[in-house]
């Protein structure tokens, strides 16, 4: 049944590319896998990256911004232990002693359920898949089975980067408001590196610090220092907003 289950949903990714007159990649998968789980948003991280490969869905893209804003959840645990993560209630005790951050701003965004898969290659991990649903409530033994199939499509997917990761033409051209949004943090953390005069990971940290103390999105932020509104300057904690 397993063999037969994994075809199933190799040929319903393979449909979505053919769609999409595409090889099949990462975000094929997530979009079946957010179909076939009945999830509000799926995106899949590479490890020490500091923003989503790829993420399909309002709910996902957001707390993928949340997780990566507040610098804590379900992903970089799942990660940093190479285990799976499943928070079927964020609302509850569980969720908000572990992440007292983020559980309560996800439900207040409407995510009650997050499950996270690592990508792993024997005992290191490549990355994490992560499903988010609107509704608390563990997977189903079937379900979670299929979140596995999943994970490990994406991981086979992941070893093969020229299948999964864009040319830098396609880079510069996102097409969708959250390939947009990640495109402007990724700009604004270059920006800020040269502002500093320090390297891109301490840029990031100081852009998503902001971000968290002035509770405001990263990506807002980020649009900020892109439009010039706003610069960080290298002999002060403080920046300057115009």
């Amino acid at each position: 049944m397993g063999t037969n289950r994994h075809l199933d949903l190799l040929l319903v990714i393979n449909e979505i590319a053919a769609a999409d007159q595409e090889p099949v990649g990462v975000r094929h998968v997530c979009l079946a896998c957010r179909t076939g789980l009945d999830a509000v948003g799926v995106a899949v991280y590479l490890a020490g990256a500091s923003q989503p490969l790829e993420v399909v869905g309002p709910a996902g893209d957001y707390l993928a911004e949340l997780q990566v804003t507040m610098g804590e959840g379900p992903v970089a645990e799942a990660v940093r232990q190479n285990r799976s993560v499943l928070a079927s209630d964020l609302a509850d005790g569980w969720s908000t002693r572990r992440w007292p951050v983020f559980a309560p701003a996800a439900v207040a965004a409407g995510v009650a359920a997050a499950f996270v898969i690592p990508l792993t290659l024997g005992a290191i991990a490549l990355g994490a898949l992560e499903i988010c649903r609107d509704a608390a409530g563990p997977l189903s033994a079937d379900e979670l089975a299929d979140a596995l199939l999943f994970a490990d499509t994406a991981t086979t997917l992941l070893l093969d980067r020229s299948a999964t990761l864009p040319t830098p033409e396609a880079a510069d051209l996102p097409h969708s408001e959250p390939d947009r949004r990640w495109a402007v943090v990724h700009q604004a953390t270059g920006m800020v590196s040269v502002q500093l005069d320090t390297d891109l990971g301490e840029a990031f940290l100081r852009l998503r610090a902001h971000a968290f103390l002035t509770g405001r999105r990263l990506s807002e932020v980020a649009s900020d220092v892109v439009a010039r509104r706003l610069r960080f300057t290298p002999d002060t904690n403080h920046e300057k907003q115009r």
